[in-house]
């Protein structure tokens, strides 16, 4: 018997997205793999997340994220929409999907996982 995905509704239905919220410290990110029970969580802290930047690795993730940052907590989505990067995100490429490989991105973001 399968899940069945086709009674699921579109807000259960979250591909391979990113989604992220911020708080005083910084922000937890989460990566959903098919639908809303499927996910794993990262908190990162605003140092951390200048450190990722800096680094280079994943900058359209970071570009992403800052975007986001600019679009939630500074309240300005028309210029987070300018932004690169800006908009819904996927965190896998569509032909690595289903694959059952680690996923580079996903072993860069272990340090900060937390569910």
């Amino acid at each position: 018997m399968g899940y069945g995905y086709r009674s699921m509704s579109q807000d259960e239905l979250k591909g391979f997205t990113m989604e992220v919220t911020f708080d005083h410290v910084g922000c937890d990110l989460t990566l959903f793999a098919g639908d809303a029970w499927h996910y794993t969580t990262y908190k990162i802290t605003f140092g951390e997340l200048q450190w990722w930047r800096n680094s280079g690795r994943y900058s359209a993730e970071a570009d992403w994220l800052r975007s986001e940052f600019v679009r939630q907590v500074l309240k300005k989505p028309d210029v987070a929409d300018n932004m690169p990067h800006s908009g819904p995100r996927e965190w896998m490429k569509p032909e690595d999907q289903g694959r059952y490989k680690p996923n580079p991105f996903c072993i860069f973001l272990s340090k900060w996982q937390v569910s």
